[in-house]
């Protein structure tokens, strides 16, 4: 018997493709707030370019802005796969509710904290 464990590799990853597509364009469906946070990049981005931010500032930007996004994409997922589950406890179930909604409030917070103290400094000498 011969194993070739690359071509499985490669099969799985060919097949898994179609999936994340499919699974992403039902977490947008679900959930219009991840729209919403989409759309906040264009401000932040256009911001970023007319205050001229340096790399460092670029980098902290995009780094909470990202952290955020895949924090919203994650809690969606994790509100469909409930719906999906019905071995779930509602124990279980409010605990995986009660964490998604802490780490979006944690990450919004951080990335609030982190565009005050890149932009504020900005805007204060233009009033």
């Amino acid at each position: 018997m011969e194993y070739s464990p690359m071509n499985i590799a490669l099969q799985a990853d060919r097949v898994s493709y179609p999936k994340r597509e499919s699974a992403l364009k039902k977490i947008f469906a679900a959930d219009y707030g991840l729209l919403l946070q989409f759309l906040l990049i264009i401000p932040l981005v256009g911001a970023s370019v007319v205050f001229h931010l340096n790399i460092i500032q670029w980098v902290l930007v995009l780094a909470v802005t990202l952290l955020f996004l895949i924090c919203g994409v994650f809690r969606t997922a994790s509100l469909l796969q409930i719906k999906r589950d019905p071995s779930l406890s509602a124990f279980q179930i409010s605990r995986i509710k009660c964490m998604g909604n802490a780490i979006i409030t944690v990450t919004a917070g951080l990335s609030l904290f982190t565009y005050m103290m890149v932009f504020i400094p900005k805007i204060l000498p233009l009033i």
